[in-house]
C-alpha cells in the first residue's frame, strides 16, 4: 500500500548511502517519500542547541547526527534519494531563527519547499525545552511577531506549514495564524496536545490538518478512542512518526499499527497517502 510519513527529524550530515538500506524495507513495502524537518540555521556549540531540542532527543542529536551545512550537506543531496520514487520533502525548522536571519527567499533557494514551527515561547517543561524567553531573551509578544513574519512568506512561497503548538496553552493564537490565510495548508502535529481542541479548530478551518506523531503509546493503550478519533477526522490526519532519520524503524511501527487496527481502505488511503499528497503536490 503507498504511504508517506509526514514527520521525519532529519538529523543527519553527509552521505544518504549508509541510511538508505534502513529504508528500503518501508521503500518495498510502499513507502513513497517523506516530510523532511530539517534544522539549518542554529548555533554551533551543541549544548546551546540541545536547550531548544526536546529531552527525549537529546541522545540522537549532535555531531555527526545533526544537519550542518558546514559538513557539505546540501539539501538537493538529500532529494537525491528518489530512486524507487521515493522523495524527500525538506521543511525549514525554524526554531533557532531570529528577526536578522529570518528571510525565508535565502532557504528558499537553498531548496526548502515547506516551514516548521516549533512554537515555543515559554518554557516547555513536558518537552523538556528551554524556550525563546529564556533562551533568546525574547518576550512572548516578540515571538509572535517574528512567527508572523515567517509565516506570511511562507505563504507568498505557497510553502505548506507544520504549526507544533500545545494548544491548550496557546490555542487563541493559533487560530489567529489559521484565520490569516484561508485555505493555506497547516498542519498543527501531535494532535495539538488536546484532540478536543484540534477537533474544534477542524471543525472550523478546512485548511487545518493534523498528524498522530509521538502519539503510538498513547494510540496503543487507547486503542478505540484514537482509532475512533482517526476515522472520524480521517480526511484531515497525516500518517507521522516523529522519527529520526537513521531510524525508520519507528515508521514500520506507526505503518504496523495503523494498518491493523483500521480495516476500512478508502480511510487508510486517506491517512496514509491521499491527505500527503494533497498537501505537497505529490506528482508520481
Amino acid at each position: 500500500m503507498i504511504f508517506f510519513d509526514g514527520h521525519v527529524h532529519f538529523f543527519w550530515t553527509g552521505s544518504l548511502k549508509p541510511v538508505r538500506p534502513k529504508w528500503q524495507p518501508l521503500i518495498d513495502r510502499g513507502l513513497r517519500g517523506i516530510a523532511a524537518i530539517i534544522i539549518s540555521h542554529h548555533p554551533d556549540d551543541v549544548d546551546n542547541l540541545l536547550k531548544l531540542i526536546p529531552s527525549s532527543y537529546h541522545d540522537r542529536t549532535g555531531d555527526p547526527f545533526f544537519f550542518n551545512e558546514k559538513a557539505g550537506f546540501r539539501i538537493s543531496t538529500a532529494q537525491n534519494m528518489d530512486e524507487d520514487n521515493f522523495k524527500i520533502f525538506p521543511y525549514l525548522d525554524s526554531r533557532f531563527i531570529e528577526r536578522e536571519s529570518a528571510d525565508l527567499s535565502v532557504y528558499r533557494k537553498k531548496g526548502f519547499k515547506g516551514l516548521k514551527i516549533l512554537y515555543i515561547p515559554e518554557e516547555d517543561s513536558e518537552l523538556g525545552i528551554l524556550g525563546w524567553e529564556i533562551f533568546f531573551r525574547r518576550s512572548k509578544k516578540e515571538s509572535e511577531k517574528l512567527i508572523i513574519f515567517m509565516l506570511e512568506q511562507a505563504f507568498s512561497f505557497g510553502w505548506p506549514v507544520i504549526f507544533h503548538a500545545d494548544l491548550r496553552r496557546y490555542k487563541g493564537f493559533v487560530k489567529e495564524i489559521l484565520q490569516a490565510k484561508p485555505g493555506h495548508p497547516v498542519i498543527i502535529p501531535h494532535f495539538g496536545s488536546s484532540r478536543k481542541i484540534i477537533a474544534e479548530l477542524m471543525e472550523q478551518y478546512e485548511c487545518c490538518f493534523t498528524d498522530f506523531s509521538s502519539l503510538l503509546p498513547f494510540m496503543k493503550k487507547e486503542t478505540k478512542k484514537y482509532i475512533d478519533f482517526t476515522t472520524t477526522f480521517n480526511n484531515r490526519i497525516l500518517f507521522g512518526s516523529d522519527t529520526v532519520f537513521g531510524e525508520p524503524g519507528l515508521t514500520t511501527e506507526y505503518f504496523d499499527f495503523i494498518m491493523t487496527s483500521i480495516s476500512d481502505d478508502n480511510i487508510r488511503t486517506n491517512i496514509l497517502s491521499n491527505n500527503y499528497k494533497r498537501i505537497h503536490g505529490y506528482i508520481n
